[in-house]
C-alpha cells in the first residue's frame, strides 16, 4: 500500500490512499503500508508512528526540517527529498524578480500612456551590479549561472563551502560586513536549519546598502520579521520581493502588505509545468526502485 498527500503529484501511480496530517494517524500499526509520498508536514507526523513495513518516505520538498533522519533510519525507513527538481524554475523566477525591479515594473504599469523621456530616470540595468546569493547549493548555483550571463558580480554566502562554479567569490561569516555592504541585490535561498533560523536579522540589515533589493525565495523562518519590517520602514529606497511564505499573507492584517516598497507574490517561485513533470518522474522512479529493491534517488538516509 502506498499513501500520498497529493494525488496530483503522482499521476502515474495507481491505487494511492490519500492522507493528510490527521488521517495519516489511522495507519499507525498498519503492516500493509510500504511507502509514503507526502508534504513535509505529513512526514513530521509519520516519523513518530509505528508502521512496521514502511520502507520509503518520498518528500515533495527539498527541505526536511523538523524531520529526524536518524529516527527514520533506526526504523528502517529511507527518506528521500526532491533535490534538483525546483532549481531551474526558482532560478528563473529570481532573474524575473530582479529584472522586474531594475526595469521598475511597478512604476511603469501606473503610466498607461507612453511618455518618452519622462519619469524614467529610475530604470536601471543588472550589468555591473553586485548580487549576493545566500546559499551556494544547487538552487544558488543555478541562480548564479544565470546572473553571471548578465555580467553581474556574483557573490555567495555559505556556511559549508567557499568554492562553486559561477561565483566570483563565496563568503563565510568572517567577512559579513564586506559581503552585505557591497551588494545591490541580496537573494535568499538558504535551507532552513537551526543555524539559519532567524539569521536575517537587524545585525545583517544594518550592514546592507540603503537602497538594497532583497529577494526571498527561501524559507520564511530564516528572516526575523520584526527586524526586516523595521528596516524596510526606515529605508524607503530599499525594496523587498517576497514569495516564499508558509501561508500567503493576509492583504489587510499582514504588515508586509502595507509597505509600498514590498511586493508580495502568491507562492509562485516553485511552480511550473516542468517542475511538475520532474517531480512526478522522480516519485515514479523511486516507487519503481522500491518494488525491485534498487537504491533510491535523492536519498537522505
Amino acid at each position: 500500500m502506498i499513501l500520498c498527500s497529493d494525488r496530483r503529484k503522482c499521476p502515474q501511480i495507481e491505487g494511492l490512499q490519500i492522507v493528510n496530517v490527521e488521517t495519516i494517524k489511522q495507519y499507525d500499526g498498519n503492516s500493509d503500508v510500504e511507502a509514503l509520498i507526502c508534504s513535509r508536514d505529513v512526514a513530521q507526523v509519520c516519523q513518530y508512528m509505528d508502521i512496521p513495513n514502511l520502507k520509503l518516505i518520498q518528500l515533495f520538498s527539498v527541505g526536511f526540517d523538523d524531520i529526524d533522519p536518524k529516527l527514520l533510519q533506526s526504523k528502517g525507513v529511507h527518506l528521500c527529498n526532491a533535490a534538483n527538481v525546483y532549481n531551474v524554475g526558482m532560478a528563473e523566477f529570481v532573474v524575473y524578480a530582479m529584472l522586474m525591479h531594475a526595469k521598475r515594473y511597478n512604476h511603469s504599469i501606473k503610466n498607461r500612456r507612453l511618455r518618452p523621456m519622462r519619469n524614467y530616470h529610475y530604470i536601471t540595468e543588472l550589468s555591473g551590479k553586485t548580487v549576493g546569493i545566500l546559499g551556494a547549493g544547487n538552487i544558488g548555483q543555478q541562480i548564479a549561472k544565470r546572473l553571471d550571463a548578465f555580467d553581474m558580480h556574483v557573490w555567495g554566502y555559505d556556511l559549508k563551502t567557499d568554492n562553486r562554479p559561477y561565483f566570483e567569490k563565496i563568503y563565510n561569516h568572517e567577512l559579513l560586513t564586506d559581503f552585505l555592504g557591497n551588494c545591490n541585490y541580496i537573494v535568499n535561498c538558504m535551507p532552513l536549519f537551526k543555524s539559519t533560523e532567524g539569521i536575517l536579522c537587524k545585525k545583517w540589515f544594518d550592514l546592507m546598502k540603503d537602497d538594497v533589493t532583497i529577494i526571498n525565495v527561501g524559507r520564511r523562518k530564516i528572516i526575523k520579521d520584526t527586524d526586516f519590517i523595521d528596516f524596510l520602514k526606515c529605508h524607503k529606497d530599499a525594496t523587498a520581493i517576497l514569495d516564499m511564505f508558509e501561508k500567503v499573507p493576509n492583504p489587510i492584517t499582514n504588515p508586509y502588505r502595507r509597505l509600498s516598497n514590498v511586493l508580495v507574490l502568491p507562492g509562485v517561485t516553485a511552480i511550473s509545468q516542468e517542475i511538475n513533470a520532474k517531480l512526478s518522474a522522480l516519485i515514479y522512479e523511486n516507487v519503481r526502485r522500491l518494488k525491485i529493491g534498487e537504491p533510491f534517488l535523492n536519498q537522505i538516509v
